[in-house]
């Protein structure tokens, strides 16, 4: 087996914008490898400032306590298709993922949180969770919360909406919410169990893990899920078939607001009511015909050429393309398209370009995203 190392994220008396990382390159085609983001290694007054500023885009951090040398957190994440699993540890701290945030990285996912150790709160609006060892949390990265919580440990499972409609739509009506249903238990020993096996797991197994992740959660959250219709879920079934209609048309040149209102019947007030959050839908639309090209470029079954890929998403200037592939993941087209046909990951973002990209938000950029035009291509 091999073993993952982090090569140092900041050296001994670096600033804390010196350090860069990546998953050093496998040793031998088995074991899946995480990125590790840990400020063991760093200098102890450079730690949490280089904690904070790794994930500023994504969330504002404050300590709960006065900050130490002591320091000391790490953020382990693995992707799997079109999911993500993650594991932290953390001291206390005081979190915020505002609007700004939202409509910046355009992140949207489901995530189902599992404490270990420590207690959490998070409010979302009017609505107040808290958490303990042992319960489940499930909340949604495309909403605005804050909270706080004690030093702790807990493991994050991340599900992409748009790789899994059905299953977001069914996540939709639990709607944010400390996990008491009867299947919670099982899922959280499940999510455990997957956690301590990622190390071992072979690229070859994970259609099958993504296939039964996706079974779990449904067969432990959703069975019996109540279905009464009411506003919020008219919303959340309106908000689910715009998303479908972008899907189905993503590689039209000419989709856009106009045309999602036309194609879904919806107004231009409520399509932008909808998808303020997640930075307007002209925002939405172009994140996922990224994310499709970038998924393609990822399969190398995929025989298309970049500029095919790029015009089967809708992208017919092949330049302004290359650009707006770089900016969304730090690398150009023709590097994903490297590593894909090398069996190697993505490659390590320009980290003074797009600052994390190639761990955490970098990740959950990348994951999944279900759409069918790549199908088949040659």
């Amino acid at each position: 087996m091999t073993t993952t190392e982090t090569c140092p994220v900041a050296g001994v008396g670096a600033s804390p914008n010196a350090g860069g990382l990546m998953p050093l390159p496998p040793t031998d085609p088995a074991p899946l490898q995480p990125f590790v983001f840990s400020t063991q290694g760093v200098e102890a007054r450079h730690r949490f400032e280089l904690w904070r500023s790794k994930y500023e885009s994504f969330n504002a951090l404050q300590p709960v306590l006065p900050v130490t040398e002591e320091f000391d957190a790490c953020n382990e994440i693995w992707s799997f298709g079109s999911m993500a699993l993650m594991r932290n540890s953390a001291p206390a701290m005081r979190f915020e993922r505002g609007r700004q945030h939202i409509r910046r990285d355009s992140i949207d996912h489901w995530v189902i949180r599992l404490t270990h150790r420590g207690r959490s709160r998070m409010r979302l609006g009017e609505v107040d969770l808290q958490t303990g060892p042992g319960q489940l949390l499930l909340f949604t990265l495309g909403q605005p919360h804050e909270g706080d919580r004690s030093e702790a440990d807990w493991i994050s499972l991340y599900i992409p909406r748009d790789s899994f409609p059905d299953l977001s739509a069914g996540l939709s009506l639990l709607g944010p919410r400390v996990l008491d249903v009867p299947g919670a238990r099982l899922l959280a020993d499940y999510m455990t169990m997957i956690e301590s096996r990622m190390s071992r797991l072979l690229p070859s197994e994970l259609p099958a893990l993504v296939e039964s992740m996706r079974a779990m959660v449904a067969a432990c959250l959703l069975h019996g899920a109540c279905r009464q219709a009411a506003a919020e879920e008219m919303e959340v079934a309106r908000l689910e078939r715009i998303r479908c209609v972008i899907r189905r048309n993503i590689g039209s040149a000419t989709l856009g607001p106009e045309k999602v209102c036309r194609l879904a019947g919806v107004s231009r007030s409520q399509l932008y009511r909808l998808f303020e959050p997640h930075g307007g839908v002209a925002r939405y639309i172009q994140a996922q015909r990224l994310r499709l090209a970038h998924a393609m470029l990822g399969d190398p079954d995929c025989r298309l050429s970049i500029r095919a890929v790029a015009e089967r998403v809708g992208h017919f200037d092949a330049s302004a393309f290359s650009r707006a592939f770089r900016q969304e993941f730090g690398y150009s087209p023709r590097d994903a398209r490297a590593a894909a046909l090398g069996g190697q990951p993505p490659p390590a973002a320009d980290a003074a370009m797009n600052p994390g990209a190639a761990d955490f938000i970098g990740v959950l950029r990348r994951i999944g995203f279900a759409g069918e035009p790549h199908r088949n291509a040659a």
